[in-house]
């Protein structure tokens, strides 16, 4: 991950450092010294500037940008490189371009604001510009396509993770790729891939969280870490945490563990073991959902004895009836 050097230097100084100093460290001139604090500053760096002693990096911006994101990050795959938009159609979008190009694994697409945000199953994905983390990872996994849902369900293991840490509260997640917070959603993963009939040429897993949005900018049923916290959290903070623990899943899931992963997200799931109806393609399925096989896909268990397995689709909840129970 390449880094602003000017930037990085001044991030590294506890002291002052002059336009001359900077200058010959880096072996640049002074003119090109002044103009990128000139533009630091104006992305919203706050460096200040002392009589006699030089420049010293004051505050820096809670915005996704690349440099900020990758300070202090030690992940060898998730994040080796960060692209940072101010704008774009969709992370995603980006993100699939890029494999197609043949980039490495481990590339992230980071945006303030997605013009054509979209989740699961064509829906729309909206979000305010500037308030919460919406980025793609491009992946590589040695799976065949029908194990390419494991990726969704390690992302909201790692999403339950980060959230727990800025909040002290852990989320729970409703299969296949909402992670809920006081019963409300947070977070929504989509994932894409590019595939042959036996492997999966590349994946592209796209999470968007909820993080400093207000009530009145949130949709109905969705709560941001902000809300739970009872403060703002640092955007940039939470999106590095949230790509080390992508780093850790993806891990596990590259080492064959995907058992012990599934175990995990069934100690967090909020579907398994609950009365749900499916919808499948226009059909609906009730019953009881008893869990997720190897390949990721939800079983449930029918009133009439039968189980049924769920590759994708809604699933909701059964509410019981007054005066009965859930079963």
């Amino acid at each position: 991950m390449k880094q602003d050097p000017i930037l990085a230097l001044l991030r590294n100084q506890k002291e002052p450092i002059s336009g001359e100093e900077i200058s010959s460290k880096l072996k640049v001139t002074r003119a090109a010294v002044w103009k990128e604090i000139e533009n630091l500053r104006e992305i919203g760096y706050k460096i200040s500037a002392l009589p006699g002693r030089g420049y010293r990096l004051s505050s820096v911006p809670d915005k996704l940008f690349a440099d900020e994101i990758a300070h202090g990050l030690t992940n060898k795959i998730v994040g080796r490189e960060i692209l940072s938009f101010d704008e774009t159609d969709s992370t995603n979008d980006v993100a699939f371009k890029l494999g197609e190009q043949g980039l490495k694994e481990g590339v992230c697409v980071f945006t303030e604001h997605q013009r054509k945000g979209r989740g699961r199953l064509g829906r729309a994905w909206a979000s305010p510009k500037g308030k919460n983390v919406l980025f793609s990872v491009l992946l590589r996994p040695a799976l065949p396509p029908a194990e390419a849902s494991r990726i969704t369900l390690a992302a909201a293991l790692a999403v339950v993770r980060a959230a727990a840490k800025h909040t002290g509260k852990t989320p729970g997640i409703k299969w296949p790729n909402d992670v809920l917070l006081d019963g409300r959603k947070l977070c929504g993963i989509l994932t894409e891939m590019s595939a042959e009939q036996d492997r999966v040429k590349f994946v592209v897993l796209g999470i968007g969280v909820n993080v400093n949005s207000g009530a009145s900018e949130l949709p109905p049923g969705a709560v941001s870490l902000k809300e739970a916290a009872g403060h703002a959290v640092s955007r940039v903070d939470f999106a590095r945490d949230l790509l080390s623990e992508l780093e850790v899943e993806y891990l596990r899931l590259r080492d064959g563990k995907f058992e012990e992963i599934a175990r995990d997200w069934e100690s967090h799931s909020v579907t398994s073991g609950r009365r749900v109806t499916a919808t499948v393609l226009g059909r609906r399925v009730e019953g009881q959902a008893t869990g997720i096989d190897a390949d990721g896909a939800l079983w449930i268990r029918r009133d009439d004895g039968l189980q049924e397995r769920v590759m994708a689709g809604d699933v909701e909840a059964v509410k019981p009836k007054t005066g009965g129970r859930n079963p």
